[in-house]
């Protein structure tokens, strides 16, 4: 019991959030194990390199603005024909790469979305399903782009990504919440399991109902009691709201303060139950 509390300390602490599920997988009678395992590690396999593909499209993404920027500075100096179609191409350049790796970018957050586990299946399905459209509006913009010439066209089309910019921030923020609140649920929802598995463990051995041991256990309760009570708020706060105007994006800028008394409950939690094992 000892070796599998350890286990699952180690994968509260190291086990990224791509160590899941895939959306569609609800335990149905027809999915056999070894498909589920196999559907986990092709998504794992998905996500490490849609995360490489991220990173080095971004060192592009650097070097091409680091380029445009030379290009405005020429121009500014120099005015010329030349200057100003060199300036107008580096422009174009550059906002093909940050359709291009704002693709990838939110693709790597839709994949993670999907693998884990812990997000109300609604708001779930809600934000892949946002992502997805972004992802295309990102695709399709990048393809107008790359086939304008004309300079007032160019910055037309530049001029328009900014304006939109600010809902696929929001979007991203709002993703990173449920990314981060569904993980302390998974956390939660483990030591659920755990716990019932010692108190199992301990009945065996006749010592559940030992003074102490019955006070650490009714304590460990209260603690998993009050994350899940903190936990049930958040997501029916959230529901209420239905994410609109933005409005999960909020706590994106305060995300360890709104979280921290969760995540104080849970380790408290798991503290617990590693000292129960040992009275």
């Amino acid at each position: 019991m000892q070796r599998l509390l350890l286990i699952f300390f180690a994968l509260v602490c190291f086990v990224s959030p791509t160590a899941a599920q895939e959306l569609v997988e609800q335990d149905q009678p027809g999915n056999l194990k070894t498909d589920l395992i196999w559907q986990r590690e092709r998504l794992d396999e998905e996500i490490a390199t849609v995360k490489a593909t991220y990173q080095s499209q971004l060192e592009d993404y650097l070097y091409q603005d680091k380029l445009y920027r030379i290009a405005y500075d020429q121009n500014k100096q120099l005015q010329t024909l030349v200057s100003i179609e060199d300036l107008v191409q580096k422009a174009k350049n550059l906002g093909m790469k940050r359709d291009e790796v704002l693709s990838s970018y939110l693709n790597l957050l839709r994949l993670k979305l999907i693998a884990t586990e812990g997000i109300e299946l609604s708001l779930k399905t809600k934000y892949i399903g946002q992502l997805e459209a972004t992802i295309a509006y990102l695709q399709a913009h990048q393809e107008i782009l790359q086939n304008l010439h004309d300079r007032d066209q160019v910055a037309s089309s530049l001029t328009t990504f900014s304006n939109d910019q600010g809902g696929v921030a929001n979007l991203a923020n709002e993703v990173l919440v449920l990314l981060s609140v569904g993980n302390l649920q998974m956390i939660y929802d483990k030591s659920i399991v755990l716990k019932k598995d010692i108190d199992s463990y301990l009945d065996e051995k006749g010592t559940l109902s030992l003074p102490a041991i019955d006070r650490a256990s009714s304590e460990t309760n209260r603690s998993l009691d009050s994350a899940k009570l903190k936990l049930d708020a958040f997501w029916a706060d959230i529901l209420k709201q239905r994410g609109g105007n933005w409005y999960l994006a909020k706590f994106y800028e305060d995300l360890p303060r709104t979280l921290n008394p969760i995540y104080v409950n849970l380790s408290q939690s798991i503290s617990y139950l590693n000292e129960l094992l040992s009275i």
